[in-house]
């Protein structure tokens, strides 16, 4: 199912509250959006979620089971099988082509050099559904933002996570990039049912919402429900 919730989630940092008792929940196959000011606590609570930081206080649960205080090694792998992740700046690695910077979180997960052919295949399939194949031996350097974002988001694809968790992730892109991501991302979600988290000012995301976590100075002010998902 792959379904996560985050309950009575604190953050702080020193003497000041990033979140302060935040519940969110995230059903199979949703498109929810954090929205709100920036300094509200979206990518705080975006990185929680994704295991990539720790709350203070609060629990999160993947399926039913807590996941809070996971050791570094298994929260990797939980995120490396269940997760993928979409950042404002890409993060791509300079030293590595595009085909492998996505082949990457396959090859971490599976570490077969035996299967490197089949690694390659997989990330020559992506870029080239996304339309990135002839751009397979570029290095990030030489791509434009729009094109970034494509390889970004097949690098969040090649494990087929069930859940993917995106921060800003057109705020880096022009608006013909940006139309680009919200048809991917409609596509992947009607097709594959994967389930996205958005922490975004950008209004344009909730047309795509089913769900809506309104935060402001690191507390919810209130969801609002958009779509009913179909059984």
């Amino acid at each position: 199912m792959n379904e996560i919730r985050g309950c009575e989630i604190v953050k702080k940092y020193g003497d000041v509250v990033a979140l302060n008792r935040v519940n969110i929940e995230i059903k199979k196959g949703e498109i929810v959006v954090i929205l709100g000011p920036s300094g509200s606590g979206k990518t705080t609570l975006l990185n929680i979620l994704g295991l990539l930081d720790k709350p203070t206080e609060g629990r999160v649960f993947l399926d039913g089971k807590d996941i809070t205080d996971v050791s570094e090694e298994k929260g990797a792998i939980l995120r490396n099988r269940n997760f993928g992740f979409i950042f404002q700046f890409f993060y791509l690695i300079p030293e590595l082509t595009v085909i492998e910077n996505v082949m990457l979180p396959l090859w971490i997960k599976e570490k077969s050099p035996l299967k490197l052919k089949r690694y390659y295949n997989e990330a020559e399939k992506l870029l080239a559904e996304f339309g990135m194949e002839k751009r397979k031996d570029f290095y990030p350097s030489q791509l434009s933002g729009g094109e970034l974002q494509r390889v970004a988001i097949c690098r969040s694809l090649i494990c087929s996570p069930s859940i993917i968790f995106a921060d800003e992730p057109t705020g880096s892109i022009d608006k013909n990039s940006a139309k680009v991501f919200y048809e991917i991302m409609e596509r992947l979600n009607r097709e594959k049912k994967v389930s996205f988290v958005i922490a975004t000012h950008n209004e344009k995301f909730l047309q795509f919402a089913s769900k809506v976590v309104y935060l402001k100075e690191g507390e919810v002010e209130k969801v609002e429900s958009l779509k009913i998902l179909p059984l």
